[in-house]
């Protein structure tokens, strides 16, 4: 009799170890970023923000995260060999993060063969809109959003409503969606745009005085760009010693990172934009936030970080919501989920699986004294509720 319990006893605990096992090995997910290049500031802050959701979380499903970073240097067969090799080596079950719409999309294109949640961070583009049941978007706005909220911005600005806007675009998927997004709407509403097609430079331009002679001789009195941020300083600069800025407002189609108005300084003062959020914006969760930041990284609250914070906080709602790592059962859970985090609740939209959530309209200016030892800042000037900006539900 005893031999026969000692037996059962035994076969117990053979079974029992490898689920054991299990419940403890970590959920995987891929964080694809840009960490050299053109874009590797932006990148960077990405990776903080959700290596931040990911160390306050600790745990999903009662096991540990676990993220596997990779260098997407924003090269779209780059990024896709990337993430092949966090799917298909590392065992991954989600990726998030991407800087690029064009490496986004790259992504997409991909996703069947992936087969896996893919939720961007930061991609503008509007073809995200219901492009896959596995492709989610919790993060920067789309080029819609952005579109409507620095129009919106523009029309309730004395200063900005009556000026004539050249619009210079950066040569890639995201600057041809953020132009002609802008362009159509400035039509619509009635603001002057004087070179409807728009000037679009080359992702490699460094020296931006044939396009600042160009806006220069127009004789427009303002300037609508849609730009990769880490290049807007040296747009500035440039401009700056032009003479430009004397006669002309900048509205932006991508909000300067922290670093960017650094880097500016004095020649990033008077920039326009809409942005999902800033340090600027005073509420208890916000404000415990960047404090949070701050202790983590001993640097100027990013909002970079801060949407890609949220976006991981979503994609971790949806795993828990899921009750499991299959990726459809993810990807259904993330239609319709949402985080209340500092700019207020993110809501994945079940009719297309991207966000909507209130933003700011800003002007950047010299920064006040603040605990973060910024010279410029983003000043919140207004704040557009979801519905504002939609696409409607």
């Amino acid at each position: 009799m005893k031999k026969g319990l000692l037996t059962v006893f035994l076969i117990a605990i053979v079974f029992l170890i490898p689920q054991q096992a299990i419940a403890k090995k970590p959920v995987k997910i891929g964080v694809l970023v840009p960490l050299s290049g053109v874009a590797a500031q932006g990148g960077m802050e990405l990776r903080d923000g959700i290596i931040m959701a990911a160390k306050e979380k600790k745990t999903l499903l009662g096991r540990p995260i676990k993220l596997v970073v990779e260098d997407t240097r924003v090269k779209p067969d780059i990024a896709v060999s990337k993430a092949e090799k966090l799917v298909f080596k590392d065992g991954c079950k989600a990726l998030i993060g991407v800087f690029s719409s064009g490496v986004g999309l790259a992504l997409a294109k991909n996703i069947d063969r992936l087969h896996v949640p893919f939720l961007s961070t930061h991609v503008m583009t509007t073809k995200f809109y219901g492009l896959h049941k596995y492709v989610f978007r919790s993060g920067q706005l789309a080029n819609d959003q952005t579109a409507i909220g620095n129009v919106k911005g523009i029309l309730a600005t004395p200063e900005l409503r009556n000026r004539t806007y050249y619009v210079l675009v950066h040569d890639y998927a995201w600057g041809h969606d953020a132009g002609n997004r802008f362009v159509s709407l400035a039509k619509k509403y009635g603001i002057k745009v004087y070179n409807p097609n728009y000037d679009k430079a080359p992702l490699k331009t460094t020296d931006w005085s044939t396009y600042i002679s160009k806006i220069k001789a127009s004789g427009v009195d303002g300037i609508y760009i849609a730009l990769i941020t880490t290049v807007i300083p040296v747009f500035v600069k440039q401009a700056s010693e032009f003479g430009l800025q004397k006669t002309c407002k900048i509205v932006s189609g991508a909000a300067p990172g922290v670093t960017e108005l650094e880097a500016a300084g004095k020649n990033g003062i008077g920039i326009y934009g809409a942005s999902d959020w800033c340090w600027d914006v005073d509420n208890p969760i916000s404000n415990a936030w960047e404090q949070r930041y701050w202790n983590m990284y001993h640097a100027i609250p990013s909002d970079a970080a801060c949407h890609a914070y949220v976006g991981a906080m979503n994609l971790f709602r949806g795993i828990e919501r899921a009750g499991s790592t299959d990726a459809d059962k993810i990807a259904q859970a993330l239609k319709g989920v949402a985080y209340l985090g500092p700019y207020g609740i993110v809501y994945i939209s079940p009719k297309d699986n991207c966000m909507r959530n209130d933003a700011v309209w800003t002007e950047t200016r010299m920064a006040p004294s603040n605990p973060y030892g910024a010279k410029v800042y983003m000043k919140v000037i207004h704040t557009f509720n979801a519905a504002e900006l939609g696409p409607p539900e």
